[in-house]
């Protein structure tokens, strides 16, 4: 059976060929229309420093850049001296600044399949051969997607959190503290707690039992004396579970 061989043809354009040059010899485009922050400058460190330089700087035959401005800062970042770039010298100046235009404004126009990179991210958080930053998300993004840690397996081993300490005093409460009363409750109850009062009785209306509850520990400490359950008499301390009730 005969077959019939075709020959790929080449897309258009001359070939492209890598040349590692100097860092030095670059020429930076000051009317480059992107700018590059420090943070995306830290993400490209540390994606070059994992997986090395696989994108080349592009520049036209005068070695000014037209693609890579923030790739060259990244490796100047790592000390680098030297960066693989393509020479593109087929293109005219126009069509330099149209490409450097168009490199930049394409990307932005892919958007993202969350539900593949919420995969892929928490495929590669279990990953011991790089830090997951170095995918350019960072941690507290990677955990917003995910809803997880980003360091995969670590936050399984994290305790468990702590139970809140439960409250002595409770809501409509009052307690008696030497002259003085303390309670979370409503404004009714604290001005017949005023009016019932001994005199120089300072009444204190809380916004919460736990409040109450730091309101009596304090006055304790620094007065040596014991508070009072005003309807049981139970001293705070027998309450709480702390001591046996004295008298």
């Amino acid at each position: 059976m005969a077959h019939s061989i075709r020959k790929r043809v080449s897309p258009a354009g001359p070939p492209l060929a890598v040349v590692w040059r100097r860092i030095e010899t670059l020429r930076p485009d000051p009317a480059n229309p992107r700018s590059h922050s420090p943070k995306q400058i830290r993400q490209l460190t540390r994606s070059i420093g994992a997986f090395g330089f696989n994108v080349p700087i592009l520049v036209d035959p005068t070695l000014r850049i037209i693609a890579g401005h923030g790739r060259l800062l990244a490796a100047q970042e790592l000390g680098w001296r030297e960066v693989p770039t393509i020479l593109l010298d087929h293109l005219s100046e126009a069509e330099a600044r149209a490409f450097m235009i168009a490199d930049n404004r394409v990307a932005e126009s892919a958007v993202w399949n969350n539900t593949l990179l919420i995969e892929q991210l928490k495929e590669l958080s279990f990953s011991s051969e790089f830090v997951i930053e170095t995918t350019g998300f960072e941690a507290s993004d990677i955990e917003l997607l995910t809803g997880r840690s980003a360091l995969g397996r670590a936050k399984r081993s994290r305790r468990p959190a702590a139970r809140p300490t439960p409250t002595v005093a409770s809501s409509g409460e009052w307690w008696q503290l030497g002259p003085h009363r303390v309670g979370c409750g409503n404004l009714v109850d604290a001005i017949d707690a005023m009016l019932t009062g001994e005199e120089r009785t300072v009444v204190v209306l809380a916004a919460s039992p736990a409040a109450v509850d730091a309101m009596i520990r304090r006055w304790q400490a620094s007065t040596g004396l014991s508070a009072r359950h005003i309807a049981t008499g139970r001293g705070f301390a027998a309450v709480a579970g702390e001591a046996p009730d004295g008298g």
